[in-house]
């Protein structure tokens, strides 16, 4: 989590020199504000439902940073059998996080998007005994790092769509993430 807030502070120093340069520019600062973000659901013997909002800030009319939030609900159904009392248990958490992002435009519709997000959750462990199955809980931080392009198309005078292919340069065994990672997201220029 000390990470995270390391990440957030320097992002906000970012922003604010940015920011006092970027008054001297033609577009005001509100003006370069966006909000959106990505919203997933997968249903089945793997559910998987995700809120991930975002607020960034176009740098110059090539580059744009952001702060991002994670919300995932995820659930794998019979995750764990247990021989002792013959029963399947259910994998099931809670995941929260955030992170920072950067976008360079190559063009007004192609660009290059790295990210790094912090996660923390708790699983379940399971431990065979002579009695049965003892339940336990452990918790779990990821830093993941993702590289990768995307696609914008815009939708209005203020809005957009993104198509983004992404790699985790940083899986794990716990990471919610198999590469390659395919996002779809919006967002609204305020």
């Amino acid at each position: 989590m000390q990470k995270l807030k390391s990440m957030m502070l320097l992002f906000i120093i970012i922003t604010v020199i940015f920011g006092v340069n970027d008054l001297k520019a033609q577009r005001s600062f509100g003006s370069r504000i966006f909000t959106g973000g990505n919203l997933g659901m997968q249903f089945g013997s793997v559910t998987l439902i995700d809120v991930s909002p975002m607020i960034g800030y176009r740098l110059t009319e090539d580059i744009d940073i952001g702060l991002s939030l994670t919300y995932k609900y995820y659930n794998v159904k019979d995750y764990y059998y247990s021989a002792a009392n013959k029963q399947y248990y259910d994998f099931k958490t809670n995941i929260f996080g955030g992170g920072i992002f950067g976008r360079y435009h190559f063009t007004e519709n192609l660009f290059g998007h790295i990210e790094i997000e912090y996660l923390d959750f708790s699983i379940d462990t399971y431990k065979n005994y002579n009695n049965g199955v003892v339940k336990g809980s452990e918790n779990i931080g990821i830093t993941s790092i993702f590289i990768g392009g995307g696609y914008k198309q815009e939708i209005g005078d203020n809005s957009f769509f993104t198509l983004m292919i992404l790699y985790n340069l940083n899986e794990t065994t716990y990471s919610p993430y198999t590469n390659p990672i395919i996002r779809a997201g919006f967002g609204i220029g305020l």
